[in-house]
Formats: C-alpha cells, sequence, structure tokens
C-alpha cells in the first residue's frame, strides 16, 4: 500500500492543481473596453482569487493530513476520491456565482463548499484513527490539520447558507473572507503546536491545558527561555495574533527540517527546562487568581 500511497498523493495534487488551472481559463476576457466590461472582469477575478484560496488551504490541510501516515487503507482510498469529485465542482460553482450571483448560485456555491468541508473532515478522521490510539495524539494532528477556528467557521458556513437565501450579496462577501480567515486563524494554532512539540512529555500535557491565550504566553516565554533572554513575567493574556508575522512566514515548512528543529529544541538544558517548569507553575498560580478576581 505504500506504493498507492504515494500515486494517491500524486493522483490528487494533480486534480487538485487543475482545478484551479480550470478556474482560471473560466474567467471571461474583455474584448470590448468598456467601463462594465472591467467591472464585471474585477468582479470575475475576485470570485476566481475565493475559490483559488479555498482550494489552496484545502489541499494543504490535505498534504498535512496524508503526511500522517505511510500507508493507506480501502477506506482512505475511497474517502479521497469521494472528496475529490465534489471539489472538482468548485470551478462550475465559482463561474455560475461570478456570472450570475443570485441566491440560488450563491446557496450552490456555499452548499459544496460545505459538503467538501464535511468529506475532508471524513476523510481525515479516517487517517488519524487508523494511525493513533491516544486521545492527545489525536487532538494534536487534528490543531496541526485544522487549527483552532475550523468548527468556529463551519458554524458561520451554515449560517452564511441562510443569509444567502435573503441576501446573496452579503454571504458572498463572507465566503471572500473565509479562506482568508481559515488561513490565518489556523496559522497561529499550527506555529504553537510545534513549539509545543520541543516539550517534555509532562510539558506537553500542562500545555494541552492552557487556554487559547495561555498557549500565545507559552510561545512567547518558550522562545524567550531557548534564546536565553529573560521572560517577562506570566500575565494571561488577550492578544488575538502573534505579533511578529514574519518570522512565522520564513520558517522552513519541510517535515524533515522541522523534525531537526523539535529536534535540537528537545535537547535543551537542564535549565531551560526548569525555566519552562517555573513558567508553568507561575502562569497557572496567576491565570488561577485571575480567574478568582
Amino acid at each position: 500500500m505504500e506504493k498507492l500511497k504515494t500515486r494517491l498523493d500524486a493522483f490528487s495534487d494533480a486534480i487538485i492543481a487543475i482545478i484551479i488551472t480550470i478556474m482560471v481559463l473560466n474567467i471571461p476576457p474583455v474584448l470590448h473596453d468598456n467601463l462594465n466590461n472591467y467591472l464585471a472582469l474585477g468582479k470575475s477575478v475576485g470570485i476566481f482569487l475565493i475559490s483559488f484560496l479555498f482550494v489552496a488551504n484545502m489541499w494543504y490541510q490535505h498534504a498535512t493530513a496524508f503526511a500522517e501516515i505511510e500507508t493507506i487503507t480501502y477506506r482512505i482510498l475511497l474517502l479521497d476520491l469521494i472528496f475529490l469529485a465534489p471539489l472538482s465542482l468548485m470551478p462550475l460553482m465559482t463561474d455560475m456565482m461570478a456570472i450570475n450571483t443570485t441566491r440560488w448560485s450563491v446557496l450552490l456555491y456555499g452548499g459544496l463548499q460545505l459538503l467538501v468541508n464535511l468529506l475532508f473532515r471524513l476523510l481525515a478522521r479516517a487517517i488519524i484513527h487508523h494511525e493513533y490510539t491516544d486521545r492527545a495524539e489525536m487532538k494534536r494532528v487534528y490543531t496541526k490539520i485544522y487549527g483552532d477556528a475550523n468548527l468556529a467557521l463551519s458554524g458561520w458556513s451554515a449560517i452564511a447558507l441562510v443569509v444567502a437565501y435573503f441576501q446573496p450579496h452579503i454571504a458572498m462577501l463572507f465566503y471572500l473572507a473565509y479562506p482568508i480567515l481559515m488561513f490565518v486563524l489556523s496559522a497561529d494554532a499550527r506555529q504553537q503546536l510545534s513549539d509545543a512539540a520541543s516539550l517534555p512529555a509532562e510539558q506537553q500535557k500542562d500545555y494541552e491545558s492552557l487556554s487559547a491565550a495561555g498557549r500565545r504566553d507559552f510561545r512567547k516565554a518558550h522562545q524567550a527561555i531557548m534564546t536565553g533572554t529573560p521572560p517577562t513575567a506570566a500575565q494571561p493574556s488577550a492578544e488575538p495574533l502573534p505579533r511578529n508575522w514574519s518570522n512565522w512566514l520564513d520558517q522552513n515548512v519541510d517535515p524533515k527540517r522541522r523534525q531537526m528543529i523539535r529536534t535540537r529544541f528537545a535537547q535543551s538544558s537542564p535549565e531551560q527546562q526548569a525555566e519552562m517548569r517555573r513558567w508553568f507553575e507561575a502562569y497557572k498560580h496567576l491565570h488561577a487568581k485571575h480567574q478568582r478576581q
């Protein structure tokens, strides 16, 4: 099944590449110079970018999920093919919504998007349950694939379907923002997860019990300790996004390279590990005090 898994990876990548290519080929060219024609072109390009980002995000999640396994089962094979089938309809639904933005065209686009998300969730679940039995490990992989905001975004997608029935243009704005939100909100969670992988098993359990704000605070303290900079006092944070996006964008996504980095972090000195343990204790104490107030 290892060779079949490699070929299925290549097949899936090819299908997704063809989907994106077809979407851009469906953009109607401007044949006569006219303001309305160029406005229509801008609308078509905007709708294309919506679906491009959505499909690109699906490709990234698909690649992340399949990186967790070496072989596949017939269940995974079947679910992957079923997932790719409606994903291949994205160019058609994109074209329909771009040319004729009506109640039904937006509803069909939103319904297809929900279906694709549902089928991929079933595929990811099959992959994770095939490879792992420990719930903590499953949670870690789910976070790596989806981030922390996937369920919330799925709920908003369902609400957008209702809105599309009454106000299709407003719902279309949500679909414009959806892939951007999906990428941005999941990026922070993936970075935090990568940092936490360097911790000893006991501290990883402490990390899993932290809130989203606590994980952001952990990330700052962990970086300070590993670089030898004294961390600031742990305080419950409400900062919604990481401050330094440049560092996140420049990090290497190659799995082997990231494993080397995690291995190096795992070889931290006893003093660094003790400092991190003190940070966890201080944070839990301050967070409990903050909740009592």
